[in-house]
């Protein structure tokens, strides 16, 4: 026999008391599963519908589940997740998909930009970056946490939802959920797009060092189409040296589809119609290659023997401490810490033991870690490095292993980041019911595979990361979420989150100041950017 008294409150703030029986048939000890979906038919059933924080609508088919705020309408068969969901995401999962989401395509671009902007400044914008990001990460599951009965993150709110639900009313009509479904939409699809492209160019490498023939392509011109095909033997021994051997790296003229890009999707389209709970496996597995591959990027970059010009190996020359150009230095350091696109989902799937706070600061110390040492070494150890490291890493100059271990690389970090950014940006757009799981897939995953092949040849991908690091990653990772906590914290000082309960004089001022810092921070970017375009 089970007895439940729930107090449910109403939007005039009175308690509504709700008693429930259920009787159990079987045997000691209690099928405690059973009886909790039996308490929750009940409880849909006999709540007064003026609570409409659990639940009513006069709609038979639609509920609503955001208070007097909120307009997401939810199927009754998601209501049952208050009750009975139970997050299977564990502290190991979630290290890897945290880390993973900060270990993206930008990270490739981090030994030039070393090279370019200065030992000094690099360092210093990716320790203020790392403590800006934690921030907001923390801010963003905190707003989470204040949506009614989800200080556990009971509810499956999405990085749109919680904007919906505090500014998404008053006669706004919903325009900041438009607002941040398009620049999260955007956000993601540029990273998504560099790591299908990133991916498709190693491969490319790959294959032209290994298969005899080399890589293939077709090439599209406004006037013709052929086939073409790249090996190694078409690079000069200069650019073999400098690390400058890519594949197609000479076609600056038309469309290229590779046989590097055939052979990404085949393997990373399908998983990118899976969920996070399944892509979490493949996470955790791309988390240790990570590591492993780090480890062997320093030691390689560390014992190889310098040439007789002194040039491959380690020379602290090739990266001075104030380097000589900063234009994108934000921009591209900005575009690697992307971890807030990654929370909202993550907080709903996690195990309820897993701290927050203890995930957060965990990734972000640890992929700084990881930027600095990988990319101090491959500048110092590579004379010219290209804007992809990884591509001068196949080129052969450091042997076969690093050959081996930059194509894992390739595979399992930047390639795995494919699945999981398709996924968040088709979990924003479902789960307020905007469209339907099929269109999600066709916006989330045919959308940026249509897109990338013909952004593969050129500066295209460098630019990409350059305005998309500036103008939506630094808005969706850093500006909206420090914004909304601090309109939450002056306008609800009475609402309390579980991440910081304490809605003190104290609280308000860091907002003010950590929302100050990030868009000081923003704007030198924004004028490095247009300084370097002049």
């Amino acid at each position: 026999y089970l007895s439940v008294t729930l107090g449910v409150k109403s939007q005039d703030n009175h308690y509504l008391s709700v008693s429930l029986s259920l009787v159990n048939n079987h045997c000691y000890p209690c099928d405690l599963n059973h009886s909790l979906q039996q308490l929750q038919l009940a409880t849909m059933s006999r709540v007064d519908k003026e609570s409409t924080h659990l639940l009513t609508s006069n709609d038979n088919n639609r509920t609503i589940d955001y208070g007097s705020g909120g307009h997401q309408p939810h199927d009754k068969d998601k209501v049952g997740s208050l009750l009975l969901h139970k997050g299977t995401i564990g502290f190991l999962g979630s290290l890897s998909i945290s880390v993973n989401s900060l270990t993206g395509p930008a990270m490739l671009n981090l030994p030039s930009t070393y090279q370019r902007s200065g030992l000094i400044p690099t360092c210093a914008v990716i320790v203020v970056t790392c403590y800006l990001s934690s921030e907001c990460c923390l801010h963003m599951a905190d707003s989470i946490s204040k949506l009614p009965y989800n200080d556990d993150f009971q509810k499956n709110i999405e990085f749109s939802d919680v904007f919906d639900y505090f500014l998404g009313h008053n006669g706004r009509k919903r325009r900041w959920f438009w607002l941040t479904q398009f620049l999260f939409f955007t956000c993601i699809t540029c990273l998504n797009i560099s790591s299908i492209v990133d991916t498709s160019q190693v491969v490319d490498t790959f294959v032209g060092n290994w298969v005899t023939g080399g890589s293939m392509a077709l090439h599209f011109t406004s006037d013709n189409v052929e086939w073409i095909r790249w090996d190694p033997s078409t690079c000069t021994p200069q650019e073999v040296h400098d690390g400058n051997c890519v594949a197609f790296g000479s076609t600056s003229n038309g469309i290229l589809l590779t046989l590097g890009y055939i052979i990404t999707g085949l393997i990373f389209l399908p998983m990118s119609l899976l969920d996070l709970k399944e892509n979490s496996h493949f996470q955790i597995m791309g988390f240790l290659v990570l590591l492993i591959c780090s480890i062997e990027f320093l030691f390689e970059f560390c014992s190889v023997d310098p040439d007789q010009d002194g040039e491959i190996g380690l020379n602290f020359n090739n990266i001075s401490l104030w380097g000589h150009a900063w234009d994108s230095l934000f921009g591209v350091i900005l575009f690697n810490f992307a971890l807030v696109i990654a929370i909202p989902a993550w907080l709903y799937e996690r195990e309820a033991t897993v701290p927050v706070p203890k995930v957060i600061w965990s990734s972000t110390i640890l992929s700084s870690a990881l930027y600095m040492a990988v990319g101090m070494a491959g500048g110092w150890a590579i004379p010219h490095v290209s804007d992809n490291m990884l591509e001068s890493m196949i080129s052969g100059v450091f042997g076969i292993t690093m050959q081996i271990s930059a194509s894992l690389f390739a595979f399992m970090i930047i390639g795995l980041g494919i699945p999981l950014f398709s996924v968040l940006t088709r979990l924003n757009l479902t789960s307020s019911d905007i469209c339907s799981h099929t269109m999600g897939n066709v916006l989330a995953v045919g959308l940026p595979w249509s897109v990338s092949w013909m952004l593969y040849s050129g500066r295209a991908i460098t630019n990409l990361l350059s305005l998309g690091g500036v103008f939506f990653t630094s808005l969706v990772a850093f500006l909206l979420p420090v914004g909304l906590a601090l309109y939450i914290t002056v306008s609800l000082p009475e609402v309390v989150g579980s991440i910081y309960p304490n809605n003190n004089h104290h609280r308000k001022t860091s907002l003010i100041v950590l929302f100050v810092v990030v868009a000081i921070a923003i704007l030198i970017a924004l004028v490095g950017l247009w300084v370097g375009k002049d």
